[in-house]
């Protein structure tokens, strides 16, 4: 019995610790994709949003605290056109795909708030001059000037699809596509009623895999998975579940 009572403590600790690090509380880690996952990534969006033998370069990763005082990112990268010209790409941190700036200017640094381009002028003392492309907690801005030019942000349609069926498109909060699971489930970002230890906590969650008695969330602030037993999940996950064929 004694073996049985710290089996089962054990697995309860560690089902705890895994939603611990998707609790409003854990702090944020960076999500930015690789060269190679942006290029994937554009090119699965398709339309103006890839063009052949682009060079992709990672800038930065700009670091925000919103209203409840949890850390944001946004991954910034400068992108190099054969034919001329550039564009700013922008991911979250879950990471989605948010759209671009086109530019003549290069994106070469970047300061709290904003990224600097590159102006092709010096002062007299040789210093490079910079244009500022301003980013907020909100992210990227829908218009904005480069060089005193009217420049648009250009969305991903996929995500402005999804905000038009949702009813949430330019609600201003953060839109995520429809994605598949392990198992080629169409699935989306919902609110999993999870219960531990007697408490029930909700988390905005996309379901991921199932694996014997337990499935894996992929958390939507932070983008951190965690496996949880099917038997701590409320009536309405299961049914969930059941709608996809994983139950």
């Amino acid at each position: 019995m004694k073996t049985k009572w710290i089996t089962l403590f054990t697995a309860t600790a560690a089902i705890a610790l895994s939603l611990s690090s998707m609790d409003a509380q854990a702090k944020t880690k960076k999500n930015d994709p690789d060269k190679k996952e942006v290029e994937k990534i554009l090119k699965e969006v398709g339309g103006e949003h890839y063009v052949e033998k682009m060079k992709i370069s990672s800038l930065c990763s700009m670091e925000f605290e919103d209203a409840a005082g949890e850390e944001l990112y946004y991954h910034i990268y400068n992108v190099s056109l054969k034919e001329g010209g550039y564009r700013i790409v922008f991911f979250d941190n879950v990471p989605n795909y948010l759209g671009f700036y086109a530019s003549q200017f290069e994106a070469t640094d970047y300061e709290e708030g904003a990224v600097l381009l590159d102006s092709g002028d010096s002062d007299e003392d040789g210093n490079t001059s910079y244009f500022n492309l301003a980013v907020s907690d909100k992210g990227p801005a829908d218009k904005t000037r480069i060089d005193g030019v009217p420049t648009p942000f250009v969305k991903n349609p996929k995500l402005e699809e999804k905000g038009k069926a949702a009813g949430t498109g330019g609600s201003g909060a953060l839109v995520v596509p429809v994605q598949k699971s392990a198992s080629g489930a169409t699935v989306e970002y919902r609110d999993w009623k999870i219960t531990i230890k007697g408490q029930e906590r909700t988390y905005n969650a996309i379901f991921v895999q199932k694996s014997g008695s337990n499935i894996q969330i992929k958390d939507s602030k932070r983008g951190k998975t965690a496996t949880i037993p099917i038997s701590s999940l409320s009536a309405e996950d299961k049914e969930y579940l059941k709608g996809l064929g994983e139950l």
